[in-house]
């Protein structure tokens, strides 16, 4: 609870959440000198180099990036009625009761940013007021978060996720888009294939009725965990989005346990009956 207050009080500019650092908080690392700036504040994201945030503004008054975040809103949605669940086995009435308030709050902030031109969710520049059109698969969490309506949950599917030209492919699914100018890096957040971001895509697609592009997420999904395993014994932190590889690269870990959540995706699939939880 004190976690999730934590993010109002610190992360919330009119109504929707963003990335900061504020460089005085303690403990603090004696050689970063990441803390209180810009790079700090793309850094607490987790997407270190993310394109995402290549043109952001931060302001170092508010320690905040001028970015309204779709990922980190429908994660933060998703964790206040988890916690609200949590609260009623608890019978924590009073906890529950603000934790549901806390997330129909920002469910209403997070549909201002669905783009029927663009059919996604877009993250917004909060310093010129315009959307960002730069694509990840952070931009179809409000799936996850039970925000988008069904409507809306098939647009992107058919329209995006299953789109070769942007998310869809012999490998998927890339940490950005494919036609996005970074792709082509294929360093680190620009471009490569994480497990865990499958694995939060995969678990949005199991609240609508959408199973064939599950069934298929997950099976590409598998392909690609069981190549670099049958050919190395290898569980990689992250992949090549173009060969399927992880080897291709030093800063991928050969042994990291999230790249397991590719094979565990199609377990779930495979195990566990879906039951839709689309409003």
């Amino acid at each position: 609870m004190k976690w999730n207050r934590w993010w109002t009080r610190h992360r919330d500019i009119e109504g929707y959440l963003t990335w900061g650092s504020n460089g005085e908080n303690p403990p603090g690392k004696l050689n970063d000198d990441t803390r209180g700036t810009r790079s700090g504040a793309i850094l607490e994201s987790g997407l270190d180099n993310s394109p995402m945030y290549d043109d952001t503004t931060f302001d170092p008054k508010t320690h905040l990036l001028q970015f309204a975040d779709v990922g980190l809103m429908s994660l933060y949605i998703d964790d206040c009625d988890a916690l609200a669940n949590i609260a009623d086995t608890l019978e924590k009435t009073d906890e529950a009761k603000e934790l549901r308030s806390r997330s129909a709050q920002y469910k209403s902030k997070l549909e201002t940013l669905w783009s029927a031109e663009a059919g996604i969710f877009l993250n917004k520049d909060l310093h010129t007021g315009k959307f960002n059109t730069r694509l990840s698969p952070t931009n179809f969490y409000p799936m996850l978060a039970h925000v988008a309506t069904p409507t809306q949950a098939q647009t992107m599917a058919t329209r995006r996720l299953l789109n070769p030209d942007e998310f869809w492919g012999e490998w998927v699914i890339p940490s950005i888009a494919r036609d996005d100018r970074a792709f082509k890096e294929q360093n680190y957040w620009r471009g490569r294939i994480w497990g865990p971001m499958n694995y939060l895509v995969y678990l949005g697609l199991r609240n609508y009725d959408l199973p064939q592009a599950r069934s298929q997420f997950a099976d590409k999904s598998y392909a690609l965990f069981l190549k670099e395993w049958k050919e190395h014994g290898h569980v990689h932190e992250n992949y090549n989005a173009i060969l399927g590889s992880g080897d291709d690269v030093a800063n991928s870990d050969r042994f990291y346990h999230w790249g397991a959540l590719l094979g565990f995706i199609k377990y779930l699939e495979e195990t566990t009956p879906v039951r839709s939880k689309s409003r």
